[in-house]
Protein backbone atom coordinates (compact mmCIF):
# COMPACT_ATOMS: atom_id res chain seq x y z
CA UNK A 1 0.00 0.00 0.00
CA UNK A 2 1.19 3.49 -0.88
CA UNK A 3 -1.09 5.05 1.72
CA UNK A 4 -0.72 4.36 5.43
CA UNK A 5 -3.41 4.70 8.05
CA UNK A 6 -1.51 5.13 11.30
CA UNK A 7 -2.50 8.11 13.38
CA UNK A 8 0.98 9.35 14.22
CA UNK A 9 -0.16 12.64 15.70
CA UNK A 10 1.04 13.02 19.30
CA UNK A 11 -1.05 15.80 20.81
CA UNK A 12 -0.32 14.52 24.29
CA UNK A 13 3.29 15.62 23.84
CA UNK A 14 2.46 19.17 22.79
CA UNK A 15 2.47 20.62 26.30
CA UNK A 16 5.91 19.25 27.18
CA UNK A 17 7.38 20.26 23.81
CA UNK A 18 5.96 23.77 24.12
CA UNK A 19 7.54 24.03 27.57
CA UNK A 20 10.93 23.07 26.14
CA UNK A 21 10.54 25.55 23.29
CA UNK A 22 9.70 28.32 25.73
CA UNK A 23 12.94 27.62 27.61
CA UNK A 24 14.80 28.08 24.32
CA UNK A 25 12.89 31.30 23.75
CA UNK A 26 13.97 32.57 27.16
CA UNK A 27 17.59 31.73 26.37
CA UNK A 28 17.32 33.60 23.08
CA UNK A 29 15.66 36.60 24.79
CA UNK A 30 12.59 36.59 22.56
CA UNK A 31 8.90 36.90 23.37
CA UNK A 32 7.52 34.68 20.63
CA UNK A 33 8.47 32.23 17.90
CA UNK A 34 6.70 31.47 14.61
CA UNK A 35 6.54 27.85 13.44
CA UNK A 36 5.19 27.42 9.89
CA UNK A 37 4.30 24.11 8.32
CA UNK A 38 6.64 24.83 5.38
CA UNK A 39 10.24 23.79 5.04
CA UNK A 40 12.78 25.83 3.06
CA UNK A 41 11.22 24.70 -0.22
CA UNK A 42 7.79 26.01 0.80
CA UNK A 43 5.82 23.24 -0.87
CA UNK A 44 2.68 21.33 0.03
CA UNK A 45 4.62 18.20 0.90
CA UNK A 46 7.66 18.28 3.12
CA UNK A 47 10.03 15.45 4.02
CA UNK A 48 9.90 13.95 7.50
CA UNK A 49 12.90 16.03 8.56
CA UNK A 50 10.99 19.23 7.77
CA UNK A 51 7.81 18.47 9.73
CA UNK A 52 8.59 20.90 12.57
CA UNK A 53 4.99 21.99 13.05
CA UNK A 54 3.84 18.39 13.29
CA UNK A 55 6.61 17.54 15.75
CA UNK A 56 5.62 20.44 17.97
CA UNK A 57 1.81 20.39 17.79
CA UNK A 58 0.76 17.04 16.33
CA UNK A 59 -0.95 18.75 13.37
CA UNK A 60 -0.10 16.99 10.11
CA UNK A 61 -2.13 18.89 7.51
CA UNK A 62 -0.67 20.57 4.44
CA UNK A 63 -1.11 24.16 5.61
CA UNK A 64 -0.88 25.80 9.02
CA UNK A 65 1.25 28.01 11.22
CA UNK A 66 1.79 28.13 14.97
CA UNK A 67 2.77 31.13 17.05
CA UNK A 68 4.23 30.40 20.44
CA UNK A 69 4.29 33.16 23.04
CA UNK A 70 5.44 32.96 26.64
CA UNK A 71 1.99 32.34 28.07
CA UNK A 72 -0.17 31.26 25.11
CA UNK A 73 0.04 29.54 21.76
CA UNK A 74 -2.13 29.60 18.65
CA UNK A 75 -2.42 27.28 15.66
CA UNK A 76 -3.71 29.08 12.55
CA UNK A 77 -5.60 26.87 10.11
CA UNK A 78 -7.84 27.41 7.09
CA UNK A 79 -11.36 26.10 6.62
CA UNK A 80 -10.15 22.73 5.34
CA UNK A 81 -8.70 21.80 8.71
CA UNK A 82 -10.38 23.68 11.55
CA UNK A 83 -12.96 20.95 12.15
CA UNK A 84 -10.55 18.03 11.78
CA UNK A 85 -7.92 19.61 14.03
CA UNK A 86 -10.23 19.55 17.03
CA UNK A 87 -9.82 15.77 17.09
CA UNK A 88 -6.02 15.71 16.96
CA UNK A 89 -4.74 18.82 18.72
CA UNK A 90 -4.18 19.54 22.40
CA UNK A 91 -6.63 22.43 22.53
CA UNK A 92 -5.72 23.18 26.13
CA UNK A 93 -2.18 24.06 25.07
CA UNK A 94 -3.00 25.46 21.63
CA UNK A 95 -5.89 27.66 20.54
CA UNK A 96 -7.13 26.87 17.02
CA UNK A 97 -7.56 30.13 15.10
CA UNK A 98 -9.36 30.27 11.69
CA UNK A 99 -6.88 32.11 9.52
CA UNK A 100 -9.54 33.29 7.06
CA UNK A 101 -11.17 35.24 9.90
CA UNK A 102 -8.20 36.30 12.03
CA UNK A 103 -4.92 37.37 10.42
CA UNK A 104 -1.60 36.50 11.98
CA UNK A 105 -0.50 40.12 12.28
CA UNK A 106 -3.77 41.17 13.95
CA UNK A 107 -3.47 38.33 16.47
CA UNK A 108 0.13 39.29 17.22
CA UNK A 109 -0.85 42.94 17.56
CA UNK A 110 -3.43 41.99 20.18
CA UNK A 111 -1.15 39.65 22.12
CA UNK A 112 2.20 41.47 22.06
CA UNK A 113 3.14 44.91 23.34
CA UNK A 114 5.55 47.62 22.28
CA UNK A 115 9.15 46.47 22.62
CA UNK A 116 8.41 42.75 22.27
CA UNK A 117 10.46 40.59 19.91
CA UNK A 118 8.93 37.84 17.78
CA UNK A 119 11.47 35.52 16.14
CA UNK A 120 11.36 33.45 12.96
CA UNK A 121 13.56 31.20 10.83
CA UNK A 122 14.27 33.17 7.60
CA UNK A 123 14.62 29.90 5.64
CA UNK A 124 10.97 29.06 6.30
CA UNK A 125 9.21 32.33 5.45
CA UNK A 126 8.92 34.00 2.07
CA UNK A 127 10.11 37.50 1.31
CA UNK A 128 6.49 38.60 0.82
CA UNK A 129 5.37 37.12 4.15
CA UNK A 130 8.12 38.86 6.10
CA UNK A 131 7.58 42.18 4.32
CA UNK A 132 3.86 42.14 5.12
CA UNK A 133 4.29 41.02 8.71
CA UNK A 134 7.14 43.41 9.41
CA UNK A 135 5.17 46.39 8.07
CA UNK A 136 2.25 45.56 10.35
CA UNK A 137 4.35 45.01 13.48
CA UNK A 138 6.59 48.03 12.95
CA UNK A 139 3.59 50.26 13.58
CA UNK A 140 3.44 48.94 17.15
CA UNK A 141 7.20 48.85 17.72
CA UNK A 142 7.22 45.04 17.76
CA UNK A 143 10.47 43.67 16.36
CA UNK A 144 10.54 40.78 13.89
CA UNK A 145 13.84 38.98 14.58
CA UNK A 146 15.48 36.43 12.22
CA UNK A 147 17.36 33.55 13.82
CA UNK A 148 20.42 31.81 12.42
CA UNK A 149 19.34 28.48 13.90
CA UNK A 150 15.81 27.15 14.24
CA UNK A 151 14.95 26.68 17.92
CA UNK A 152 13.11 23.42 17.27
CA UNK A 153 16.08 21.73 15.60
CA UNK A 154 18.07 21.64 18.83
CA UNK A 155 15.12 20.01 20.64
CA UNK A 156 14.22 17.46 17.96
CA UNK A 157 16.74 14.81 18.96
CA UNK A 158 15.42 12.02 16.73
CA UNK A 159 14.95 14.16 13.64
CA UNK A 160 15.07 12.06 10.45
CA UNK A 161 17.80 12.51 7.86
CA UNK A 162 17.10 14.58 4.72
CA UNK A 163 15.90 12.55 1.72
CA UNK A 164 18.51 11.20 -0.66
CA UNK A 165 16.42 9.25 -3.17
CA UNK A 166 16.74 8.47 -6.84
CA UNK A 167 16.48 11.17 -9.49
CA UNK A 168 15.55 10.26 -13.04
CA UNK A 169 15.06 12.04 -16.35
CA UNK A 170 11.57 12.86 -17.57
CA UNK A 171 11.59 11.85 -21.21
CA UNK A 172 10.81 14.46 -23.87
CA UNK A 173 8.09 12.11 -25.14
CA UNK A 174 6.16 13.04 -21.98
CA UNK A 175 7.53 16.56 -21.42
CA UNK A 176 6.82 17.67 -24.98
CA UNK A 177 9.79 20.05 -24.98
CA UNK A 178 13.49 19.57 -24.34
CA UNK A 179 15.18 21.02 -21.28
CA UNK A 180 17.56 23.04 -23.45
CA UNK A 181 14.64 24.65 -25.28
CA UNK A 182 13.01 25.54 -21.97
CA UNK A 183 16.23 27.04 -20.65
CA UNK A 184 16.74 29.07 -23.82
CA UNK A 185 13.17 30.33 -23.64
CA UNK A 186 13.36 31.45 -20.01
CA UNK A 187 16.86 32.90 -20.48
CA UNK A 188 15.63 35.02 -23.38
CA UNK A 189 12.91 36.35 -21.12
CA UNK A 190 15.53 37.27 -18.49
CA UNK A 191 17.50 39.15 -21.12
CA UNK A 192 14.41 41.06 -22.21
CA UNK A 193 13.77 42.03 -18.61
CA UNK A 194 17.43 43.08 -18.16
CA UNK A 195 18.06 40.45 -15.51
CA UNK A 196 21.27 38.45 -15.23
CA UNK A 197 19.99 35.40 -13.40
CA UNK A 198 16.92 33.74 -11.89
CA UNK A 199 16.92 32.05 -8.50
CA UNK A 200 14.61 29.02 -8.70
CA UNK A 201 13.43 28.02 -5.24
CA UNK A 202 10.45 25.81 -6.08
CA UNK A 203 11.61 22.21 -6.69
CA UNK A 204 8.78 21.61 -9.17
CA UNK A 205 10.14 24.45 -11.31
CA UNK A 206 13.61 22.92 -11.37
CA UNK A 207 12.02 19.57 -12.22
CA UNK A 208 10.08 21.14 -15.09
CA UNK A 209 13.02 23.18 -16.39
CA UNK A 210 15.53 20.31 -16.31
CA UNK A 211 13.04 17.58 -17.31
CA UNK A 212 13.87 15.50 -14.26
CA UNK A 213 11.76 13.89 -11.56
CA UNK A 214 12.54 12.47 -8.10
CA UNK A 215 10.98 10.97 -4.99
CA UNK A 216 12.15 13.17 -2.12
CA UNK A 217 8.63 13.75 -0.84
CA UNK A 218 5.49 11.66 -1.09
CA UNK A 219 2.90 12.25 -3.80
CA UNK A 220 4.90 14.82 -5.81
CA UNK A 221 7.74 13.47 -7.97
CA UNK A 222 10.53 15.98 -7.62
CA UNK A 223 13.93 16.34 -5.96
CA UNK A 224 14.21 18.93 -3.22
CA UNK A 225 16.71 21.39 -4.63
CA UNK A 226 17.43 24.97 -5.60
CA UNK A 227 18.84 26.24 -8.89
CA UNK A 228 20.07 29.38 -10.64
CA UNK A 229 19.38 29.97 -14.34
CA UNK A 230 21.63 32.57 -15.97
CA UNK A 231 20.81 34.72 -18.96
CA UNK A 232 23.18 32.62 -21.10
CA UNK A 233 20.83 29.63 -20.41
CA UNK A 234 23.35 27.84 -18.19
CA UNK A 235 22.17 26.44 -14.86
CA UNK A 236 23.72 25.93 -11.46
CA UNK A 237 21.83 23.10 -9.78
CA UNK A 238 22.40 22.67 -6.06
CA UNK A 239 22.11 18.95 -5.51
CA UNK A 240 24.31 16.21 -4.06
CA UNK A 241 26.40 15.01 -7.04
CA UNK A 242 26.29 11.44 -5.73
CA UNK A 243 22.56 11.35 -6.51
CA UNK A 244 23.06 11.70 -10.27
CA UNK A 245 23.59 8.71 -12.52
CA UNK A 246 25.80 8.91 -15.61
CA UNK A 247 22.67 8.82 -17.78
CA UNK A 248 21.21 11.76 -15.92
CA UNK A 249 24.48 13.67 -16.19
CA UNK A 250 24.44 13.08 -19.95
CA UNK A 251 20.80 14.23 -20.12
CA UNK A 252 21.63 17.48 -18.32
CA UNK A 253 24.68 18.24 -20.45
CA UNK A 254 27.62 20.56 -19.91
CA UNK A 255 25.47 23.66 -19.46
CA UNK A 256 24.15 22.40 -16.13
CA UNK A 257 26.72 22.72 -13.33
CA UNK A 258 26.18 20.48 -10.31
CA UNK A 259 27.05 22.19 -7.02
CA UNK A 260 26.71 20.60 -3.55
CA UNK A 261 24.02 22.33 -1.45
CA UNK A 262 26.53 23.28 1.26
CA UNK A 263 28.33 25.47 -1.29
CA UNK A 264 25.19 27.35 -2.35
CA UNK A 265 25.63 30.33 -0.01
CA UNK A 266 29.15 30.98 -1.30
CA UNK A 267 27.98 30.68 -4.91
CA UNK A 268 25.15 33.17 -4.38
CA UNK A 269 27.44 35.64 -2.62
CA UNK A 270 29.78 35.61 -5.64
CA UNK A 271 27.01 36.10 -8.20
CA UNK A 272 27.11 39.40 -10.07
CA UNK A 273 24.34 41.41 -11.65
CA UNK A 274 20.61 41.38 -10.99
CA UNK A 275 19.10 38.15 -9.68
CA UNK A 276 15.33 37.72 -9.99
CA UNK A 277 13.70 36.32 -6.85
CA UNK A 278 10.00 35.51 -6.62
CA UNK A 279 8.91 37.13 -3.33
CA UNK A 280 5.96 34.75 -2.90
CA UNK A 281 8.08 31.59 -3.06
CA UNK A 282 11.61 32.64 -2.09
CA UNK A 283 12.66 32.41 1.57
CA UNK A 284 13.80 35.64 3.18
CA UNK A 285 17.11 33.86 3.81
CA UNK A 286 18.08 34.25 0.14
CA UNK A 287 17.33 37.94 0.05
CA UNK A 288 19.53 38.35 3.12
CA UNK A 289 22.36 36.67 1.17
CA UNK A 290 21.86 38.45 -2.14
CA UNK A 291 21.18 41.88 -0.61
CA UNK A 292 20.97 44.54 -3.34
CA UNK A 293 21.48 42.00 -6.13
CA UNK A 294 17.98 40.59 -5.47
CA UNK A 295 15.32 41.98 -7.79
CA UNK A 296 11.78 40.94 -6.95
CA UNK A 297 9.76 39.46 -9.81
CA UNK A 298 7.74 36.40 -10.74
CA UNK A 299 9.51 33.17 -11.57
CA UNK A 300 8.62 32.78 -15.28
CA UNK A 301 8.84 28.99 -14.95
CA UNK A 302 5.52 28.98 -13.11
CA UNK A 303 3.45 30.34 -15.97
CA UNK A 304 5.31 28.40 -18.66
CA UNK A 305 4.85 25.18 -16.68
CA UNK A 306 1.16 25.89 -16.12
CA UNK A 307 0.36 26.20 -19.83
CA UNK A 308 0.60 22.60 -20.96
CA UNK A 309 1.90 21.94 -24.45
CA UNK A 310 -0.01 19.64 -26.86
CA UNK A 311 2.04 16.57 -25.86
CA UNK A 312 1.24 17.16 -22.19
CA UNK A 313 -2.46 17.64 -22.94
CA UNK A 314 -2.56 14.38 -24.89
CA UNK A 315 -0.75 12.70 -22.01
CA UNK A 316 -3.29 14.08 -19.55
CA UNK A 317 -6.13 12.70 -21.67
CA UNK A 318 -4.51 9.25 -21.75
CA UNK A 319 -3.87 9.30 -18.02
CA UNK A 320 -7.48 10.22 -17.30
CA UNK A 321 -8.86 7.45 -19.50
CA UNK A 322 -6.68 4.92 -17.67
CA UNK A 323 -7.56 6.43 -14.32
CA UNK A 324 -11.26 6.66 -15.18
CA UNK A 325 -11.46 2.95 -15.97
CA UNK A 326 -9.83 2.14 -12.63
CA UNK A 327 -12.24 4.48 -10.82
CA UNK A 328 -15.26 2.87 -12.50
CA UNK A 329 -14.10 -0.57 -11.40
CA UNK A 330 -13.89 0.79 -7.86
CA UNK A 331 -17.29 2.53 -7.95
CA UNK A 332 -18.96 -0.60 -9.29
CA UNK A 333 -17.39 -2.70 -6.52
CA UNK A 334 -18.45 -0.11 -3.93
CA UNK A 335 -22.02 -0.02 -5.23
CA UNK A 336 -22.54 -3.76 -4.90
CA UNK A 337 -20.46 -4.33 -1.74
CA UNK A 338 -20.91 -1.38 0.61
CA UNK A 339 -24.70 -1.69 1.24
CA UNK A 340 -24.07 -4.93 3.16
CA UNK A 341 -22.19 -2.95 5.81
CA UNK A 342 -18.89 -4.74 5.30
CA UNK A 343 -16.82 -1.93 3.76
CA UNK A 344 -14.87 0.54 5.87
CA UNK A 345 -13.32 3.80 4.74
CA UNK A 346 -9.89 2.13 4.79
CA UNK A 347 -11.21 -0.84 2.82
CA UNK A 348 -12.41 1.57 0.15
CA UNK A 349 -9.07 3.38 -0.02
CA UNK A 350 -7.22 0.08 -0.29
CA UNK A 351 -9.41 -1.27 -3.10
CA UNK A 352 -9.26 1.99 -5.05
CA UNK A 353 -5.47 1.96 -4.84
CA UNK A 354 -5.50 -1.67 -5.99
CA UNK A 355 -7.59 -0.69 -9.03
CA UNK A 356 -5.08 1.98 -9.97
CA UNK A 357 -2.12 -0.32 -9.33
CA UNK A 358 -3.64 -2.88 -11.71
CA UNK A 359 -3.21 -0.43 -14.59
CA UNK A 360 0.51 -1.19 -14.38
CA UNK A 361 1.24 2.53 -14.90
CA UNK A 362 0.70 4.03 -11.44
CA UNK A 363 3.83 5.70 -10.02
CA UNK A 364 2.27 7.10 -6.85
CA UNK A 365 -0.92 8.61 -5.53
CA UNK A 366 -1.20 12.32 -6.28
CA UNK A 367 -2.31 12.87 -2.66
CA UNK A 368 -3.60 10.75 0.20
CA UNK A 369 -7.13 9.66 -0.64
CA UNK A 370 -9.95 11.45 1.17
CA UNK A 371 -12.39 8.67 2.05
CA UNK A 372 -15.19 10.06 4.20
CA UNK A 373 -18.56 8.49 4.94
CA UNK A 374 -21.45 10.18 6.71
CA UNK A 375 -20.14 12.79 9.18
CA UNK A 376 -16.53 12.21 8.12
CA UNK A 377 -17.44 13.41 4.64
CA UNK A 378 -18.17 16.83 6.15
CA UNK A 379 -14.48 17.20 7.09
CA UNK A 380 -13.11 18.83 3.95
CA UNK A 381 -9.62 17.33 4.01
CA UNK A 382 -10.38 14.29 6.15
CA UNK A 383 -7.67 11.62 6.21
CA UNK A 384 -8.89 8.29 7.50
CA UNK A 385 -6.70 6.51 10.04
CA UNK A 386 -7.05 3.36 12.10
CA UNK A 387 -8.76 5.30 14.90
CA UNK A 388 -11.22 7.33 12.83
CA UNK A 389 -12.04 4.52 10.37
CA UNK A 390 -15.80 4.17 9.92
CA UNK A 391 -17.91 1.48 8.24
CA UNK A 392 -20.02 2.72 5.34
CA UNK A 393 -23.71 2.36 6.17
CA UNK A 394 -26.88 2.29 4.09
CA UNK A 395 -28.10 5.83 3.48
CA UNK A 396 -24.65 7.36 3.95
CA UNK A 397 -23.21 9.82 1.52
CA UNK A 398 -19.68 8.64 0.79
CA UNK A 399 -17.18 11.20 -0.49
CA UNK A 400 -14.00 9.93 -2.16
CA UNK A 401 -11.39 12.40 -3.43
CA UNK A 402 -8.39 10.68 -4.99
CA UNK A 403 -5.83 10.78 -7.75
CA UNK A 404 -2.83 9.12 -9.31
CA UNK A 405 0.58 10.05 -10.62
CA UNK A 406 1.40 8.63 -14.04
CA UNK A 407 4.33 9.44 -16.33
CA UNK A 408 1.91 11.06 -18.77
CA UNK A 409 -0.26 12.96 -16.32
CA UNK A 410 -1.59 13.71 -12.85
CA UNK A 411 -5.22 13.01 -11.90
CA UNK A 412 -7.52 14.32 -9.18
CA UNK A 413 -11.21 13.40 -9.02
CA UNK A 414 -13.96 13.55 -6.40
CA UNK A 415 -17.22 11.67 -6.43
CA UNK A 416 -19.95 11.65 -3.81
CA UNK A 417 -22.18 8.59 -3.92
CA UNK A 418 -25.16 7.23 -2.02
CA UNK A 419 -24.72 3.93 -0.21
CA UNK A 420 -27.90 2.10 -1.18
CA UNK A 421 -30.39 0.58 1.24
CA UNK A 422 -31.80 3.66 2.98
CA UNK A 423 -32.71 7.23 2.03
CA UNK A 424 -29.98 9.87 2.24
CA UNK A 425 -29.92 12.50 5.01
CA UNK A 426 -32.30 15.43 4.89
CA UNK A 427 -31.17 18.19 2.54
CA UNK A 428 -28.52 15.94 0.93
CA UNK A 429 -30.29 15.73 -2.44
CA UNK A 430 -30.84 19.48 -2.65
CA UNK A 431 -27.21 20.13 -1.65
CA UNK A 432 -25.89 17.61 -4.17
CA UNK A 433 -28.04 19.03 -6.95
CA UNK A 434 -26.94 22.60 -6.24
CA UNK A 435 -23.30 21.50 -6.20
CA UNK A 436 -23.89 19.78 -9.55
CA UNK A 437 -25.49 22.92 -10.98
CA UNK A 438 -22.44 24.93 -9.90
CA UNK A 439 -20.12 22.34 -11.41
CA UNK A 440 -21.97 22.48 -14.73
CA UNK A 441 -22.01 26.29 -14.73
CA UNK A 442 -18.22 26.35 -14.50
CA UNK A 443 -17.70 23.48 -16.93
CA UNK A 444 -19.74 25.27 -19.62
CA UNK A 445 -18.37 28.77 -19.02
CA UNK A 446 -17.11 30.79 -21.97
CA UNK A 447 -14.87 33.74 -21.26
CA UNK A 448 -12.55 36.18 -23.05
CA UNK A 449 -8.79 36.33 -22.74
CA UNK A 450 -7.41 37.93 -19.57
CA UNK A 451 -10.22 36.47 -17.45
CA UNK A 452 -8.92 35.44 -14.05
CA UNK A 453 -10.14 32.85 -11.57
CA UNK A 454 -11.97 35.37 -9.41
CA UNK A 455 -14.29 36.19 -12.29
CA UNK A 456 -15.31 32.52 -12.65
CA UNK A 457 -15.46 31.49 -9.00
CA UNK A 458 -18.95 32.88 -8.43
CA UNK A 459 -20.37 30.81 -11.30
CA UNK A 460 -19.88 27.63 -9.29
CA UNK A 461 -21.19 29.20 -6.08
CA UNK A 462 -24.28 30.96 -7.43
CA UNK A 463 -26.60 27.89 -7.36
CA UNK A 464 -25.51 27.22 -3.78
CA UNK A 465 -25.92 30.85 -2.78
CA UNK A 466 -29.45 30.77 -4.19
CA UNK A 467 -30.26 28.12 -1.59
CA UNK A 468 -28.41 29.87 1.25
CA UNK A 469 -25.43 27.49 0.99
CA UNK A 470 -21.68 27.92 0.34
CA UNK A 471 -18.31 26.21 0.82
CA UNK A 472 -15.09 27.35 2.49
CA UNK A 473 -12.49 26.29 -0.04
CA UNK A 474 -11.49 27.33 -3.52
CA UNK A 475 -13.50 26.16 -6.51
CA UNK A 476 -10.48 25.07 -8.53
CA UNK A 477 -6.70 24.69 -8.41
CA UNK A 478 -4.08 24.18 -11.08
CA UNK A 479 -2.68 20.69 -11.72
CA UNK A 480 0.76 19.69 -12.99
CA UNK A 481 1.94 17.19 -15.58
CA UNK A 482 3.39 14.33 -13.52
CA UNK A 483 4.14 16.99 -10.93
CA UNK A 484 2.21 18.79 -8.19
CA UNK A 485 -1.50 18.05 -7.98
CA UNK A 486 -1.88 21.59 -6.61
CA UNK A 487 -0.03 23.84 -9.02
CA UNK A 488 -0.05 27.59 -9.49
CA UNK A 489 -0.29 30.29 -10.48
CA UNK A 490 -3.82 29.66 -11.79
CA UNK A 491 -6.73 28.94 -9.49
CA UNK A 492 -10.46 29.52 -9.50
CA UNK A 493 -11.18 31.10 -6.16
CA UNK A 494 -11.84 34.37 -4.40
CA UNK A 495 -8.08 34.96 -4.52
CA UNK A 496 -7.44 33.73 -8.07
CA UNK A 497 -5.86 36.74 -9.77
CA UNK A 498 -3.95 34.92 -12.53
CA UNK A 499 -5.56 35.15 -15.96
CA UNK A 500 -6.51 31.74 -17.33
CA UNK A 501 -4.60 30.75 -20.45
CA UNK A 502 -4.91 27.95 -23.02
CA UNK A 503 -3.44 24.66 -21.84
CA UNK A 504 -3.86 25.36 -18.14
CA UNK A 505 -5.35 22.42 -16.25
CA UNK A 506 -7.69 23.36 -13.39
CA UNK A 507 -10.04 21.48 -11.13
CA UNK A 508 -13.77 22.16 -10.96
CA UNK A 509 -14.86 21.18 -7.46
CA UNK A 510 -17.68 23.05 -5.73
CA UNK A 511 -18.98 21.39 -2.57
CA UNK A 512 -21.15 21.61 0.51
CA UNK A 513 -20.56 20.27 4.02
CA UNK A 514 -23.15 19.71 6.72
CA UNK A 515 -21.18 19.31 9.95
CA UNK A 516 -21.79 16.00 11.67
CA UNK A 517 -23.92 14.64 8.82
CA UNK A 518 -22.49 14.58 5.29
CA UNK A 519 -20.28 16.21 2.71
CA UNK A 520 -20.76 16.72 -1.02
CA UNK A 521 -18.10 17.49 -3.61
CA UNK A 522 -18.05 16.86 -7.35
CA UNK A 523 -14.65 17.33 -8.97
CA UNK A 524 -13.44 17.00 -12.54
CA UNK A 525 -10.21 18.24 -14.04
CA UNK A 526 -10.52 20.32 -17.19
CA UNK A 527 -8.16 22.31 -19.36
CA UNK A 528 -8.54 25.77 -20.87
CA UNK A 529 -9.22 25.74 -24.61
CA UNK A 530 -7.86 28.20 -27.17
CA UNK A 531 -9.92 31.29 -28.03
CA UNK A 532 -12.42 30.86 -30.82
CA UNK A 533 -15.25 32.84 -32.27
CA UNK A 534 -18.81 32.01 -31.17
CA UNK A 535 -21.23 32.41 -34.06
CA UNK A 536 -21.16 36.10 -35.00
CA UNK A 537 -19.85 37.27 -31.65
CA UNK A 538 -17.52 40.24 -31.45
CA UNK A 539 -14.82 38.57 -29.32
CA UNK A 540 -13.20 35.20 -29.32
CA UNK A 541 -13.88 33.14 -26.23
CA UNK A 542 -12.00 30.46 -24.33
CA UNK A 543 -13.65 27.64 -22.44
CA UNK A 544 -12.94 24.30 -20.80
CA UNK A 545 -12.62 20.74 -22.04
CA UNK A 546 -13.18 18.02 -19.47
CA UNK A 547 -10.47 15.48 -18.71
CA UNK A 548 -11.97 13.42 -15.87
CA UNK A 549 -14.18 10.48 -16.86
CA UNK A 550 -16.41 8.93 -14.19
CA UNK A 551 -20.18 8.82 -13.63
CA UNK A 552 -21.95 11.30 -11.35
CA UNK A 553 -24.45 9.65 -9.01
CA UNK A 554 -27.92 10.29 -10.45
CA UNK A 555 -29.60 8.92 -7.31
CA UNK A 556 -28.69 12.15 -5.52
CA UNK A 557 -30.08 14.51 -8.16
CA UNK A 558 -33.37 16.35 -7.92
CA UNK A 559 -34.00 16.53 -11.65
CA UNK A 560 -36.68 19.18 -11.16
CA UNK A 561 -33.96 21.61 -10.04
CA UNK A 562 -32.06 21.21 -13.31
CA UNK A 563 -32.80 23.34 -16.36
CA UNK A 564 -32.79 21.80 -19.83
CA UNK A 565 -29.22 22.83 -20.61
CA UNK A 566 -27.97 21.25 -17.39
CA UNK A 567 -29.72 17.97 -18.11
CA UNK A 568 -28.26 17.97 -21.61
CA UNK A 569 -24.76 18.61 -20.27
CA UNK A 570 -24.99 15.71 -17.81
CA UNK A 571 -26.42 13.34 -20.44
CA UNK A 572 -23.70 14.31 -22.92
CA UNK A 573 -20.99 13.96 -20.29
CA UNK A 574 -22.23 10.52 -19.29
CA UNK A 575 -22.35 9.47 -22.94
CA UNK A 576 -18.72 10.54 -23.30
CA UNK A 577 -17.79 8.58 -20.16
CA UNK A 578 -19.46 5.40 -21.39
CA UNK A 579 -18.26 5.66 -25.00
CA UNK A 580 -14.66 6.26 -23.88
CA UNK A 581 -14.35 3.75 -21.05
CA UNK A 582 -16.71 0.88 -21.82
CA UNK A 583 -14.26 -1.03 -24.00
CA UNK A 584 -11.73 -1.03 -21.14
CA UNK A 585 -14.06 -2.67 -18.62
CA UNK A 586 -15.12 -6.20 -17.84
CA UNK A 587 -18.70 -7.14 -18.74
CA UNK A 588 -20.27 -6.67 -15.29
CA UNK A 589 -18.62 -3.28 -14.75
CA UNK A 590 -19.54 -2.25 -18.28
CA UNK A 591 -23.20 -3.09 -17.58
CA UNK A 592 -23.04 -1.11 -14.33
CA UNK A 593 -21.50 1.86 -16.16
CA UNK A 594 -24.15 1.73 -18.85
CA UNK A 595 -26.86 1.95 -16.20
CA UNK A 596 -24.99 4.72 -14.34
CA UNK A 597 -24.59 6.73 -17.53
CA UNK A 598 -28.13 6.27 -18.87
CA UNK A 599 -29.79 9.60 -19.76
CA UNK A 600 -31.86 11.41 -17.15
Amino acid sequence: MLQKFDNNAQPDQAASKLALLRLEMDNADIDGFIVPREDEFMGEYVPACGERLKWLTGFGGSAGIAIILKSKAALFLDGRYTLEAENYIDTESLTIVPIMQVSIHSWLSENLVSGDKIAYDPKLHSIAQIKKLSAALDKQDITLTPLDDNLIDSLWTDRPDPPNGDIHLHNDAYAGQSSSDKRDNIAAQLTTEQADALLITQPENSAWLLNIRGNDVPRTPFALSFAVLKKDASVAWFINPDRLSSDLQAHLGSDVEIIPPQDMKTYLEKLTGNVVVDPSHTPQYFKNILQDKAVEGKDPCNLKKACKNPIEIEGAKAAHIRDGAALCKFLHWLDITAPAGSVSEIDAVSYLEQCRQETGELKDLSFDTISGSGPNGAIVHYRVNNESNRTLQAGDLYLVDSGGQYLDGTTDVTRTVLIDGAPPPDMAIEAFTRVLKGHIALATARFPENTDGVALDALARAPLWAGGLDFDHGTGHGVGSYLSVHEGPQRISKGGTQALMPGMIVSNEPGFYQKGEFGVRIENLQFVTSPEKINDGQRQMMGFEVLTLAPIDKRLINVDLLVTQEREWLNNYHKQVFDTLSSLLEADTKAWLQHSCAPL
